[in-house]
């Protein structure tokens, strides 16, 4: 049986090379005793980079084990972009999705979503067009954080996402490792444990209130981590847009929890019951399962997390492969 992992990560083991030869925007990488390094114009030195990112007989193995047998396959956050000049970050994108198209070519099962650089509306939607000519990439992954203060929710990308609206590509909304929630001084060592669902929900919760899903609403948004703490503060946001507290204008629709089942979350909650919780909340048919591979604070066993849920059987063979065959290899 195919079983289908939407939220997986790589750094092609080329583009290491071809930094280590020469670098590229900005960009270099140096091979350590601990793993590859990327030096991030503006940001610094990445942590070591493992063979599980790089390389492919550690994610075959992976693979077998769990029952997974293909992979949607996005960049690491970490070296998508760095604080650079717009056509340094074109230049960026279009090598690091020249590498992906290489790797998921090598692995063979599998398929990319491609780097698009935001910073003008109008050259991002014409790249993501270009980026969907290629057979290896079927989508999009984009940064939450804003990029030189351009925020997702900004007019100034509205050709971008009639694009996408237009492609019927799915776009997927990750967080980065360094997001907004950094500057919550408390959250010490719990960065990756709270900071990133913090980060993903408060970038959705803005593309909703601002109304991006009433002036497009054909996108498809694939949301990390479960959609973050969205799904289950739905009410508390309503609550707060009926106050004037959560309000940047007025929508197309009562509430803005009802914006939810447009939406797609992956499986990354760790738990069964919140899988069932979330196939309530967008129905089945939106729900996609994910590893968040190779992180270990990602689910090594998602396809028994998924069945766990306690779904009919059609909503989890739906969950496992067939609405990810739907959305990003348009129902094959």
């Amino acid at each position: 049986m195919m079983v289908t992992d939407v939220h997986a990560h790589v750094v092609p083991p080329t583009l290491l090379a071809g930094l280590a030869r020469s670098p590229a925007a900005g960009f270099s990488a140096t091979r350590t005793d601990k793993g590859w390094t990327v030096d991030v114009p503006g940001v610094g030195v990445t942590r070591p980079i493992s063979a599980r990112m790089t390389e492919s007989v550690p994610r075959q193995k992976w693979l077998a084990g769990t029952g997974v047998t293909r992979q949607v396959l996005s960049p690491w956050m970490d070296i998508q972009f760095g604080r650079m000049a717009p056509a340094d970050a074109r230049s960026w994108a279009r090598l690091l999705n020249d590498a992906l198209c290489q790797m998921v070519a090598d692995v063979g099962d599998a398929i990319g979503l491609a780097t698009v650089a935001i910073g003008d509306g109008d050259q991002a939607a014409e790249d993501l067009r270009a980026a969907l000519t290629r057979p290896e990439l079927a989508g999009v992954v984009l940064n939450t954080n804003p990029v030189n203060d351009i925020v997702l929710h900004d007019p100034a990308l509205e050709q971008f996402w009639a694009a996408a609206e237009e492609s019927g590509a799915p776009i997927m909304l990750h967080p980065p490792t360094c997001g907004p929630s950094g500057d919550l001084s408390t959250l010490g060592s719990m960065g990756n444990v709270y900071g990133r669902l913090v980060d993903n929900t408060i970038a959705v919760t803005e593309l909703i209130l601002h109304g991006l899903l009433d002036r497009h609403p054909g996108l498809k948004l694939v949301l990390v981590h479960g959609g973050g703490f969205l799904p289950y503060a739905a009410t508390r946001l309503d609550g707060g847009y009926r106050t004037g507290e959560a309000h940047a204008g007025q929508l197309g629709r009562e509430r803005p929890s009802d914006y939810l089942p447009d939406l797609y979350f992956d499986t990354v909650t760790l738990s069964s019951r919140a899988i069932a919780f979330l196939a309530g909340v967008a129905g089945a048919g939106h729900v996609l399962l994910g590893s968040d591979y190779p992180f270990a604070l990602g689910d090594p066993t998602p396809v028994a997390t998924v069945r766990g849920a306690g779904l009919t059987d059609a909503d989890t063979e739906a969950i496992l492969h067939g609405n990810a065959a739907n959305l990003f290899w348009s129902g094959e």
